[in-house]
């Protein structure tokens, strides 16, 4: 199967609790609502992009266990690729628990990792990220040794062999010196992460950021602010569309599917931000990480089709 893009990273079951007046340790909620849905950052944009009739491929582990393969059979039926997905033996699967602020639509989340702390790649991981044009890997995948090294392993094979590289930014993972020896071609990190790294979350910033990183290009979330970017030394932002935030669960997934279906389809790199924020605002206009446009759908947001 030939693939353009393949999504490292974690597939979770998300547990949500949706609470009025947000939440800090020492409070009491009672919850005005309960879901579990599917979830994972990286299988989130791998679904994404699916959807959007990209070939796609998820990239990971998880436990042989009957979360497990509900996950694997849950990303077999949004048409994901899942061949070189690792099932570990005395794993556990990886549950999400996400506390939703109803008000707001804002979000905290708590994981319980086991098996995709153990994903370990090796020469066939390799042949099968090279079949594709650009591997995205999740920060998550970049937290700790021996995880860290691993995917950096992983990540250098694949330039090698002429793939891109994408990485979603998270606190943990924002380094610079990391950043500098990844050979990145997109880094797409939010407002908090850019600060971490010492830039601020604007065009200005992530100019910097492309070129002190030796990054193809830097791409800032900004939520209803929209995006900011760097794109081979020219600037752009693009304004957020206006929705009805009901759970910002998932957003940035989408948003990044948005930003690799542009690299892959050569979209100008205006339309190219416009999709990322249209499918980042389609996602949260309801429950959960998986509200996922089609390509039609997507089209009638836009006014034009990608």
């Amino acid at each position: 199967m030939s693939l353009s893009v393949v999504s490292l990273g974690g597939v979770a079951e998300d547990v949500y609790l949706y609470i009025r007046g947000g939440f800090t340790l020492g409070s009491s909620r009672i919850a005005v609502r309960h879901r579990i849905g599917f979830g994972g950052s990286a299988a989130n944009t791998a679904v994404a992009l699916s959807r959007l009739g990209v070939p796609v491929g998820f990239l990971g582990a998880v436990g042989d266990d009957e979360l497990g393969h509900k996950l694997l059979n849950n990303l077999r039926e949004e048409g994901v690729d899942i061949s070189a997905v690792q099932v570990l033996r005395g794993r556990s699967s990886t549950r999400i628990y996400v506390i939703v602020d109803v008000e707001s639509g804002e979000r905290g989340m708590i994981g319980v990792r086991d098996a995709s702390l153990s994903f370990k790649p090796d020469k066939r991981t390799v042949e099968y990220v090279a079949e594709a044009e650009i591997l995205h890997v999740s920060g998550y995948m970049l937290h700790g040794e021996p995880l860290r090294g691993r995917t950096r392993w992983l990540m250098e094979k694949a330039s090698k062999r002429g793939v891109r590289l994408s990485l979603d930014l998270t606190p943990e993972s924002a380094e610079k010196r990391l950043l500098r020896e990844l050979n990145l071609d997109i880094l797409l990190c939010n407002e908090d992460e850019m600060r971490r790294l010492g830039y601020q979350p604007s065009p200005e910033g992530a100019s910097e950021a492309e070129r002190e990183l030796r990054c193809g290009g830097v791409i800032v979330k900004l939520g209803q602010g929209g995006c900011a970017a760097s794109l081979g030394g020219e600037t752009y932002h693009r304004p957020a569309f206006k929705v009805e935030v009901v759970d910002t669960t998932g957003a940035g997934d989408a948003f990044n599917a948005g930003i690799l279906y542009g690299i892959l389809k050569g979209l100008e790199a205006d339309r190219m931000l416009e999709m990322a924020n249209a499918l980042g605002a389609y996602a949260c206009m309801a429950p959960g990480a998986r509200h996922l446009p089609s390509l039609k759908e997507l089209e009638a947001m836009l006014g034009w089709r990608p």
